[in-house]
This record gives structure tokens, C-alpha cells and sequence, in this order.
């Protein structure tokens, strides 16, 4: 299995291009709306697909506010304490 890190990256770069946003390089560091252009609806259907990817919810049991990830890295971060 593709390591979660991975996947993350790939589900990003798939939706950027399915929304037609131009991604610059993608680091852990990067903010997921500031600098990568990412809206609400954008950033809840790369929820779901890492959902389903991943097989798990990190912010199902509401100890983890979705409102805590604001950079790759912190989502990178969710799913790994995750599961």
C-alpha cells in the first residue's frame, strides 16, 4: 500500500487539475488555501476521496477539528495519528 503521504500528494495534484488550479511545487509547509488556491468545496472532496483511499476519517471523533489544518503537512499529520 502506497504510503499515506503519497497518496495525499497524488489526491491533491488530482483535484488541482480537475479544478484547473495551477499548483506550485507541493511541500509540507504549503497552505492549503493561501498558497495553493484551495476553496471549502475543493478541500471536502479531498476529504472524501482521502476517506475513501485511506479508509479512515481522522476528524470523525471531532478531536481533531478540520479547522486545525491549514497546511499539507497538518493534513499529512491528521492521517497519520489517524487509524
Amino acid at each position: 500500500m502506497a504510503d499515506h503521504r503519497d497518496v495525499i500528494y497524488d489526491t491533491l495534484k488530482r483535484v488541482a487539475e480537475d479544478e484547473h488550479l495551477e499548483l506550485p511545487p507541493l511541500s509540507d509547509d504549503k497552505s492549503l488555501v493561501d498558497e495553493l488556491g484551495f476553496r471549502s468545496l475543493h478541500i471536502a472532496r479531498i476529504l472524501a476521496i482521502l476517506e475513501i483511499e485511506l479508509d479512515v476519517d481522522p476528524f470523525a471523533s471531532g478531536e481533531l477539528p478540520i479547522t486545525n489544518v491549514r497546511t499539507v503537512g497538518d493534513l499529512c499529520n491528521a492521517y497519520a495519528g489517524a487509524g
